[in-house]
């Protein structure tokens, strides 16, 4: 499986620009199979008194983006503000062959999200190119039920959109291999670089194996990179550890 990592550096609020970014980086990697993006990937980290202007604003560009996915083989994930039923949820989109749906809302709020979104919850896994796959949203990836409760479901990949700042780039290195080897799968992350919502972002998105090897470790800058992962991996970690099967 071919998963291109698209760590961007997002302009706040300039949906327009954001979304062209996004969408001529849909056209240069149309053969893969994924291309993950960052968390909130359009508008940046709304505040309570602009997440309604922000999702309005912000739907022509999302409308761009399904109309990009239409023209391309590759399954696009992408974080963006979703409004359900009144309320503001900091999800993680679906955008394949032109259709739009929601893989993940984000279930554990950092203290910018609180009073801006409602906590979230984990939708079902997805068959995307044959590999069953789940999602997070950066701070999920600190709290180890929802990835677990995702390998149980029969999970092979997750893939996080992710906004993590300084100074918790470690944390999030350390956490990421941890996932992936205690629930015996690959873990993608997709970082924001620069600076933004009065802070820096690290980048340093990673793919890592269910074996705990980090086969992908991005730098500090806005980088577009592509890796094929072999899902073989999953039943050989499987086969010599039973980490799921002892739970």
């Amino acid at each position: 499986m071919k998963i291109t990592i698209a760590q961007l550096d997002i302009a706040d609020h300039r949906y327009k620009e954001n979304a062209e970014k996004v969408v001529r980086i849909i056209a240069e990697h149309a053969h893969s199979d994924i291309i993950l993006f960052p968390e909130l990937a359009l508008t940046g980290f709304p505040k309570v008194n602009e997440v309604q202007n922000a999702f309005e604003h912000s739907q022509a560009a999302l409308a761009q983006i399904a109309k990009a996915s239409k023209a391309v083989y590759a399954n696009v994930i992408l974080g963006h503000i979703e409004q359900y039923e009144g309320k503001f949820y900091n999800s993680a989109y679906l955008f394949s062959n032109g259709d739009t749906s929601i893989l993940h809302r984000k279930a554990h709020l950092w203290l910018d999200d609180v009073g801006v979104f409602q906590k979230g919850h984990q939708c079902p896994l997805v068959n995307l190119q044959g590999v069953m796959c789940g999602a997070q949203i950066c701070f999920d990836l600190e709290f180890p039920e929802g990835s677990r409760a995702l390998a149980l479901a029969g999970a092979d990949l997750i893939l996080m959109p992710n906004g993590n700042m300084h100074p918790y780039a470690n944390t999030h290195f350390v956490l990421t291999q941890a996932r992936a080897i205690e629930n015996q799968l690959f873990v993608a992350t997709c970082n924001r670089v620069g600076t933004g919502h009065g802070g820096s972002f690290v980048g340093e998105s990673l793919v890592v194996s269910p074996f705990g090897e980090v086969l992908m470790q991005l730098g500090a800058e806005e980088v577009i990179q592509t890796i094929e992962i072999d899902l073989k991996q999953v039943q050989k970690s499987r086969s010599e550890y039973r980490y799921i099967q002892n739970v």
